[in-house]
């Protein structure tokens, strides 16, 4: 008897976005993914993947240096034609209404993401329509999302390492004044004084063994 497994995963919505925007986009410098029409509204919570489009628009680079003060980066640092990274969608406005003013957003439908995670290397993928919405090819939907939960693991260690060491500095002893750190002290704990006579560091306790001067201790 053959068992059929289904996966129960519902589909990971994915955009479109031509580099070198993408790359902006995937690194969070750019906020909002410009579509001519939006998913459903119950979509805004979701995670949204970034795919790069085949090839790369120097023209749109141009625009980004003049419009949104970004240079951008040469073609051959960028992937194309892969997922980049996840992004939680916060919002789908329509133009003009957005949530915040930015000149990236030009619509006429934005996707506005949040909390975006570049994922540790691009995922190849065969882009969808650009400025439209899909469905991520199952095999490249869980390579995002095992990349994602990559990602995340180790930004938790990171911060989990952070508040280590900042809660071991705020319970380390504080460091010595400066005039701690010039007065000698005795084994007692008492600070020391130089003797007049000879400039030797002497104790003024009396239950330390009393100084003997060395200009004393050197007469016949």
């Amino acid at each position: 008897m053959t068992t059929l497994c289904l996966s129960t995963r519902a589909p990971l919505l994915a955009v479109t976005v031509p580099q070198p925007m993408a790359y902006s986009v995937s690194v969070g410098a750019c906020p909002v993914v410009n579509l001519v029409s939006g998913p459903p509204a119950h979509a805004v919570g979701e995670l949204v993947a970034v795919c790069a489009a085949d090839g790369y628009d120097a023209g749109l680079g141009k625009l980004m240096g003049t419009y949104c003060g970004v240079q951008a980066r040469p073609s051959e640092d960028l992937a194309t034609s892969a997922v980049l990274a996840l992004g939680r969608l916060t919002s789908i406005s329509t133009w003009p209404d957005a949530p915040v003013d930015s000149p990236w957003y030009v619509g006429p439908v934005g996707l506005w993401l949040a909390d975006v995670v570049p994922l540790p290397e691009p995922v190849p993928c065969t882009p969808g329509p650009v400025m439209e919405c899909w469905a991520l090819p199952e095999g490249v939907a869980s390579a995002v999302r095992a990349g994602h939960a990559e990602m995340l693991r180790a930004n938790d260690a990171r911060w989990a390492d952070y508040n280590t060491r900042a809660a071991k500095a705020l319970t380390r002893a504080p460091a010595p004044s400066l005039r701690e750190r010039c007065i000698r002290k005795c084994t007692c704990g008492k600070a020391m004084t130089p003797c007049p006579q000879c400039r030797a560091f002497r104790c003024p306790s009396a239950t330390c063994p009393p100084h003997t001067c060395a200009s004393e201790g050197s007469r016949p």
